[in-house]
């Protein structure tokens, strides 16, 4: 009679261990990338604050010098003393919109532009503006742009500069006459001596060997310099061409 096996039961085996062995390789791994990951941030974030800290706060990319271009009536002094950035302030700190403003405040300056000149320079390029007529001031001359900005005062009148007499108070004169001026043609010009002005509606041109012109307002400036041009082909010392309708002369 045979007998029947007993069953044995199953073995029972904790995975406490292997959880544990996991859990370690897990730590080990999640330190191995953080400790790559910071090697990277401190390699990037190293050489990024070196660098910040030469450009913006070391005077290694300090201001040296002043470079000024475009100045003729103004020298490069003048200029440079509004400039005001000292000397060793780092180049990238520099506020060339600032230096802009205080170079532009000058009355001789039309336009400016301020660019930095790597690693140590400062470039200053200025358009000043060209007097067209003396206007008289005391012992002095007052000159004037073409829009009636002051540029300079002076001792005498300077040679391409045109003098300009007007009453003393009459702004909308000194308006006038410049206005006329601009819209003169080149070919006219070449003979024009000096202008008067007793207002805003009187305007009266000299030109060579004597020649008055009445050229009147400023309007109609055009019709007036064809009629002008064609008057001065007859003789005469008086030429009318305020009201360019009807032209005379004497």
């Amino acid at each position: 009679m045979s007998r029947t096996p007993v069953a044995r039961p199953p073995r029972v085996v904790s995975a406490a261990p292997r959880l544990a062995a996991r859990a370690d390789a897990d730590r080990r791994a999640h330190r191995s990338v953080w400790a790559r990951r910071t090697g990277w941030g401190l390699g990037i974030c190293l050489p990024l604050a070196l660098l910040g800290w030469l450009v913006l706060g070391s005077s290694l990319l300090g201001l040296q010098k002043v470079v000024v271009a475009g100045e003729h009536r103004l020298t490069a002094a003048q200029i440079t003393a509004v400039v005001d950035v000292p000397a060793g302030t780092p180049l990238a700190r520099v506020d060339t919109s600032a230096v802009a403003s205080r170079v532009g405040a000058l009355a001789a300056v039309a336009g400016v532009t301020v660019t930095r000149s790597w690693p140590h320079g400062l470039k200053v390029t200025v358009v000043e503006r060209v007097p067209v007529v003396a206007v008289p001031q005391g012992a002095n001359v007052l000159l004037l742009d073409t829009h009636g900005v002051r540029v300079a005062t002076m001792k005498a009148v300077p040679a391409g500069v045109y003098p300009l007499a007007v009453p003393a108070t009459d702004r909308a004169a000194t308006v006038a006459a410049l206005a006329v001026l601009r819209g003169l043609p080149m070919v006219l010009r070449h003979d024009l001596v000096r202008l008067t002005a007793t207002s805003p509606e009187q305007v009266t041109l000299v030109l060579t060997h004597g020649r008055r012109v009445l050229w009147g307002g400023a309007a109609d400036g055009r019709a007036k310099a064809l009629a002008l041009r064609a008057l001065l082909k007859m003789p005469g010392t008086v030429f009318d061409v305020s009201a360019p309708g009807v032209v005379t002369r004497r």
